[in-house]
């Protein structure tokens, strides 16, 4: 399966006849269901891929953005491999291939979606935004988990 976002037509794309292309599908349709996610390193998609204890094959293609540091930071985890997008398609498929084989990338993937199910975004979200409301300046001890909501 493949998503091309709002850039590129799917109908423009040559595709193999086992291959879907589409502009957009949601992730909680094609998660559950998935190896290996190969993707640009957005956050949404490496922090939902994660939480899936899916492995990353990351190519990001925006120096400037958050890309290149949210790779690098899943290959350091061990969760993913890293390579440009100017990357060959036997190469890209070699990759593919060994992080599809491979036990230590799916168990780091698998122990930072561990991490990433347990812990409290919504709740913390919620208390931020109560503060802001309620005109209060929030304190930065929140952030590092100090303040926690009862």
């Amino acid at each position: 399966m493949v998503t091309t976002g709002p850039q590129v037509d799917p109908e423009v794309l040559r595709t193999a006849p086992n291959h879907e292309v589409h502009r957009f599908v949601p992730h909680e349709q094609l998660l559950p269901g998935a190896s290996l996610v190969v993707g640009h390193g957005g956050h949404g998609t490496t922090m939902k891929a994660l939480a899936h204890d899916l492995p990353l094959v990351l190519l990001p293609l925006h120096p400037l953005v958050d890309q290149p540091m949210v790779a690098a930071s899943v290959q350091r985890a061990g969760a993913g491999r890293v390579v440009s997008p100017r990357t060959g398609t036997e190469q890209l498929r070699t990759v593919i291939v060994e992080l599809l084989a491979d036990g230590p990338h799916r168990r780091s993937a698998a122990r930072l979606g561990a991490a990433i199910r347990t812990m409290p975004g919504a709740v913390n979200g919620a208390d931020v935004i109560e503060t802001l409301l309620a005109g209060e300046r929030w304190p930065a001890t929140a952030r590092t988990g100090a303040a926690t909501r009862r």
